[in-house]
């Protein structure tokens, strides 16, 4: 899959994500070659947010702790 040009500017290659601020009325994407893209919106929820693998917490001892409990089979 190929890259992708947010609004006329920024190229974000496969893989790789884009992230807007919560302002403005519109995105323009384009493509010169096949690219898949998701796209998702929602309200900014305040909290940190940490992530590794298919856990998200809100710090990294929490993550620690979530695959301690999901290999000791406690999850």
């Amino acid at each position: 899959m190929g890259p992708i040009i947010v609004n006329g500017a920024q190229t974000v290659s496969s893989g790789s994500r884009a992230q807007f601020e919560n302002t403005g009325a519109g995105i323009n994407l384009a493509a010169g070659e096949d690219a898949t893209v998701l796209v998702m919106s929602g309200q900014p929820i305040d909290e940190p947010v940490a992530g590794q693998g298919p856990f998200v917490m809100n710090t990294q001892p929490e993550i620690n702790q979530a695959i301690a409990d999901f290999r000791s089979g406690a999850f």
